[in-house]
C-alpha cells in the first residue's frame, strides 16, 4: 500500500480553501479519501494514466465542497467506479422516529436531506454506496466508524430545527464524517475527515499507529487526541492543512514534541509501506519514525 496526502502547494491557487485528498495505493485497485479541488482530480487522472488504472473508488466523508469538490471532474472524465458516503434518505423513516417534532413528516424530511447535503444529492447515478452497509472497500481499507447510530442521531438533531444545527462543537456534517482504516504494511491508518472528537473516540484508537487529525488539524481536537494518546510517543499524525491564507485549522496548534507532518508546512506527504519514513515531496522529511 502507498498513501499520499495531496498538498495545495500543488494547486495553480494555493490562498483557495482546496480541502483534503488521500490517494490510496495497493498496486491493484485505486481509492480516493476525499477529493477537494479540482487540481486534485486533474492529479489524480495523470496518477491513474501513469499507473495504468482505468477506475478509481471513491469514499467521500462528507458532503463539503473542500472534500468534494474534484469528485465532479473525475466523473465527467468517465474515471469513477463507485462512490461510498453515506446516504441518508434511505433512513427517512428511522429519523423522523427521532426527530420530536410533530411538524414534520416524510416529504419534508427528505427535502431537508437533499438540502443539507446537497454534494451528495449530486452524485446520483453514479453507482452510489451506502456506507453503513458498504464497508469494506478493498481488502486494506474499510469504513471503521463512527457508526450509525452515532450519525443518525446526529442528522435527526440537524434535521429538527429546534435542536440546533451543531453536535459536540462541529458543524452536524462535519461531525458526521466518515472514517476509513487503512493497512499500510503491518500498521493502520485513521482517516478522520472533519469529524468530532467524539466521534473519533468511537474507535479504538490503539488499533491505529497513524492519524490523520481531523478539520485540518483543529487545536480543539488536535489536543485531545493527543492527550489521550500521551502513552504512545512513537504515535504519527497527518494534518492535511490545505486552507489557503484563511487561518488553517492548524495554525493555533502547537505540535513540538509531537511527530506531525502537515501539508501546509510539507507538501504533499507520502505513506510507504517498504519505507521507514514519512516522506514530504518539498519541504522536508520526518526520518526514522515508521518501521514498516
Amino acid at each position: 500500500m502507498k498513501v499520499k496526502v495531496l498538498s495545495s502547494q500543488q494547486c495553480e491557487d494555493e490562498n483557495a480553501n482546496n480541502g483534503d485528498c488521500f490517494i490510496l495505493d495497493d498496486g491493484r485497485e485505486l481509492v480516493l479519501y476525499d477529493c477537494g479541488c479540482e487540481d486534485y482530480a486533474n492529479y489524480v487522472i495523470n496518477y491513474m494514466k501513469e499507473k495504468g488504472y482505468e477506475k478509481v473508488k471513491i469514499v467521500l466523508s462528507h458532503n463539503d465542497d473542500d472534500h468534494f469538490k474534484g469528485i465532479p471532474v473525475l466523473i465527467e472524465n468517465g474515471k469513477v467506479s463507485e462512490i461510498t458516503t453515506v446516504l441518508l434518505l434511505k433512513y427517512v423513516d428511522e429519523l423522523l422516529e427521532k426527530i420530536d417534532d410533530k411538524r414534520k413528516n416524510r416529504e419534508s424530511i427528505k427535502r431537508q436531506i437533499t438540502d443539507m447535503y446537497d454534494n451528495i444529492k449530486q452524485l446520483s447515478g453514479n453507482n452510489l454506496q451506502d456506507a453503513f452497509v458498504h464497508t469494506r472497500i478493498t481488502d486494506e481499507i474499510e469504513i471503521s466508524g463512527p457508526g450509525k447510530d452515532y450519525i443518525l442521531d446526529a442528522a435527526a438533531k440537524g434535521l429538527d430545527t429546534t435542536e440546533g444545527d451543531t453536535i459536540d462543537g462541529e458543524t452536524i456534517t462535519n461531525a458526521t464524517s466518515i472514517h476509513a482504516k487503512v493497512k499500510l504494511g503491518n500498521k493502520y491508518i485513521l482517516l478522520t475527515g472533519d469529524s468530532s472528537f467524539e466521534s473519533i473516540m468511537k474507535e479504538n484508537l490503539d488499533d491505529f499507529e497513524i492519524i490523520q487529525l481531523a478539520h485540518h488539524g483543529k487545536k480543539e481536537i488536535a489536543e485531545k487526541i493527543f492527550e489521550e494518546l500521551e502513552d504512545k510517543p512513537d504515535e504519527i499524525y497527518v494534518i492535511s492543512d490545505n486552507t489557503g491564507t484563511s487561518n488553517g485549522g492548524s495554525d493555533k496548534l502547537d505540535t513540538k514534541g509531537y511527530k506531525v507532518m502537515n501539508t501546509k508546512d510539507n507538501g504533499m506527504l507520502s505513506l510507504d509501506e517498504n519505507s521507514r519514513n514519512l516522506n514530504s515531496s518539498s519541504k522536508g522529511t520526518l526520518n526514522d519514525i515508521l518501521d514498516l
